[in-house]
């Protein structure tokens, strides 16, 4: 493939460059934020938010929830994770926690304990979230 080739409007689900790597050794406690994509193969002891894509690599654990576009797990998180975009349940993914994605794929020996959302917008989509419209008078 020639420089430039790429056609317009082509889906770049993958191809975020990733600009943020925490690498296997390493154990990070709190929460990280970033514009750019995650890579995650290390330990994180928070919640992780990027304006593009994260990816939990297969010695990724994350102990908090994520918040992305397109979110690839294929290591463990024990938290909610939203996205605006797809996420992916690799085969030795797991999540502990509620999701909320426009789309969703889970291979075959990945987990997933908790309730999903899908469709619309992830972040509309909150776990928990009752809708600003719902009537709550009829409520008892």
């Amino acid at each position: 493939m020639a420089w430039g080739s790429k056609k317009e409007g082509a889906a770049t689900t993958s191809s975020d460059v990733i600009e943020n790597i925490i690498g296997r050794s390493c154990v990070i406690r709190g929460d990280l934020s970033g514009e750019g994509a995650f890579r995650i193969d290390g330990t994180i002891e928070g919640g992780v938010e990027s304006q593009a894509s994260v990816t939990v690599g297969e010695s990724g654990v994350v102990r908090g929830g994520i918040r992305g576009t397109d979110v690839v797990i294929a290591g463990n998180v024990q938290g909610d994770v939203i996205c605006t975009g797809h996420l992916e349940i690799l085969a030795k993914g797991r999540v502990d926690g509620d999701i909320a994605a426009k789309s969703m794929r889970i291979e075959t020996g990945g987990v997933f304990c908790g309730t999903s959302r899908m469709g619309g917008q992830g972040r509309d989509n909150v776990p928990g979230a009752i809708p600003v419209s719902a009537d709550l008078s009829s409520a008892a």
